[in-house]
């Protein structure tokens, strides 16, 4: 069938709904074709970003557990340091002796 069989036999109206529906459907396809490859290239970016981000999250939490311990180790130093200077100054043993 042709396009003046298709008119002669459904109508002017019926022609131009046709041709409007066909047009609508081929316009989303083609905007849901874009939209899909854009909206991927996005996510790939935003998970590729993610996935840094965590990257550098678990640097920094190794960074701190490892200075988290530095400061334990020096802290406990510093309190057994203290604690034989206070044992020494309790036991008489400090810079001067009262009696001399």
């Amino acid at each position: 069938m042709d396009l003046i069989n298709i008119i002669e036999t459904l109508g002017i109206p019926v022609a131009v709904a046709f041709v409007l529906g066909y047009g609508c459907l081929f316009l989303m396809k083609f905007i849901t074709g874009k939209l899909t490859d854009d909206l991927t290239q996005k996510h790939e970016r935003l998970e590729k970003m993610q996935i840094g981000l965590i990257e550098s999250n678990n640097k920094f939490t190794q960074a701190i557990v490892k200075n988290n311990a530095e400061v334990h180790t020096q802290l406990v130093t510093l309190i057994d340091i203290v604690t034989k200077l206070l044992q020494e100054r309790k036991n008489g043993y400090g810079r001067h002796n009262k009696n001399n």
